[in-house]
């Protein structure tokens, strides 16, 4: 008479030819159901060719890092939800032009508004006397720079 052991590695082993027999039949009948995978293209991809160019541009300029550019794009979609593809390719490809970092500059906004205690408008006025003080700076440059004065300042 065959013992406990022997019926649990006869029961582990057809379970085991099972799982893979179902798994080749699962794998056999999506390959005959779709022969050639289509590729995962966005349908304005497709239909739009400026789409198409600036998603060109926009890898010319990351140097083909795909990665990077799925990242950016999925950063502005969460910042800006509701535009339109273009809309958030043009976004991204105008913050590398200009070295936009707009987390970073967010971050220092708001430090900026912490220091005023919250006053919007001193903040837009202290940008606005930056700018024409050094003119062709990045938004975050003048950002440091006003920062730095009013530590400076309280000091």
């Amino acid at each position: 008479m065959p013992s406990a052991a022997w019926y649990g590695l006869c029961y582990g082993l057809c379970y085991a030819l099972w799982c893979d027999y179902y798994t080749k039949q699962e794998q056999d009948h999506k390959s005959k159901s779709s022969p050639q995978q289509q590729p995962k293209y966005s349908e304005t991809y497709l239909t739009n060719p400026r789409n198409r160019q600036l998603q060109a541009q926009l890898l010319d300029m990351l140097q083909g890092d795909v990665s990077t550019a799925k990242q950016l794009l999925l950063q502005q979609r969460q910042w800006f939800p509701g535009r339109h593809d273009n809309w958030y390719l043009a976004k991204v490809i105008y913050n590398l032009e200009h070295g936009i970092d707009e987390l970073r500059d967010w971050e220092m906004y708001s430090r900026l508004l912490l220091m005023l205690q919250g006053d919007d408008a001193a903040a837009e006025r202290l940008l606005l006397q930056q700018r024409q003080a050094y003119p062709g700076k990045q938004h975050g440059w003048y950002l440091e720079k006003i920062i730095g004065d009013l530590e400076r300042d309280r000091r």
